[in-house]
């Protein structure tokens, strides 16, 4: 993760050191629209109803890296979809996990590959349906489609509409960067900071459950019936600070779409994604956002 360590000091603006001014909505209103001209234009940006992001992924587990590929396909206003192929084990155990949103059905789903003779490579169990463990899973799936598109396309899915406020200025000793407070549906809060220069998106922050990817190796067998715990509701856990930080911007189709997002947790880093190809209004398969 060397590069996603360089980015995080370059971009190291701070979230608490703001200069506040007294300049509200209108003040909020004129930066989107500053944003959305250096991404394109609204002509360009209003016409994007989908998005398929496809490349690799780096991220930790416990005190280990693993590496993969990743996908992340969003069809608006309310379908998400994330797919990663891990190797957790190098090159022994392949686990691909699928997890979004399809308006109110959660979209969970993972399974194992290439485990070697003898073990067992085990991952939590979806949530049932109906239960306070998959309504919370649709609210994380719901808040992180908005952010996605809030972060890539600097707007709101009409499935969660969301309201911005001015909240001042953040610097660094790399530059400056407009700040604006972002609140939705559901409790939905986050920091969007726009770069005063070239007023595109530099990072979104918020507060969180930070990313957990639990799996168990066991040798000798599958275990009991028992299935295997999920870990505790999101609800109940400690909420942390987490940063995405928006980099590499390249042109898609006439619109200028971030292909490096990398994220920390409590200050360290957690996971850096880098996409080799964006597509634009893709045409997804009718089976891409159905429960498996």
């Amino acid at each position: 993760m060397e590069r996603f360590l360089a980015l995080l000091f370059s971009l190291a603006l701070s979230l608490g050191g703001y200069a506040a001014r007294a300049a509200g909505d209108a003040k909020a209103e004129e930066l989107l629209k500053q944003a959305r001209a250096s991404l394109g234009g609204e002509a360009k940006l209003s016409k994007i109803q989908g998005l398929s992001c496809a490349g690799t992924v780096q991220r930790a587990i416990g005190d280990r890296q693993v590496a993969g590929d990743i996908t992340i396909d969003v069809q608006l206003p309310d379908k998400f979809l994330r797919s990663d192929s891990i190797s957790p084990m190098g090159d022994a155990a392949l686990v691909v996990t699928e997890q979004g949103i399809n308006g109110d059905q959660l979209l969970r789903h993972s399974k194992t590959l290439n485990t070697p003779p003898g073990a067992v490579l085990r991952v939590p169990p979806a949530p049932a349906h109906g239960s306070d463990a998959e309504a919370q899973g649709l609210r994380n799936s719901r808040a992180e489609l908005a952010r996605l598109t809030l972060a890539m396309l600097v707007a709101a899915p009409a499935s969660a509409p969301l309201e911005f406020t001015y909240a001042g200025e953040a610097e660094s000793p790399d530059g400056k960067a407009d700040v604006i407070d972002v609140t939705g549906p559901s409790s939905f809060a986050a920091k969007l900071f726009l770069d005063k220069t070239h007023h595109r998106p530099l990072m979104l922050a918020y507060r969180g459950v930070a990313p957990r990817v639990v799996m168990q190796m066991q040798r000798g067998g599958p275990p009991p019936a028992a299935a295997t715990p999920a870990g505790p509701p999101a609800a109940t856990q400690d909420q942390v600070e987490i940063t995405m930080f928006l980099a590499d911007y390249k042109a898609v189709e006439g619109v200028m779409l971030p292909h490096h997002i990398t994220r920390s947790v409590d200050g360290q880093p957690n996971e850096e994604m880098v996409f080799t190809t964006i597509k634009v209004n893709p045409t997804f398969k009718p089976e891409t956002f159905t429960a498996k």
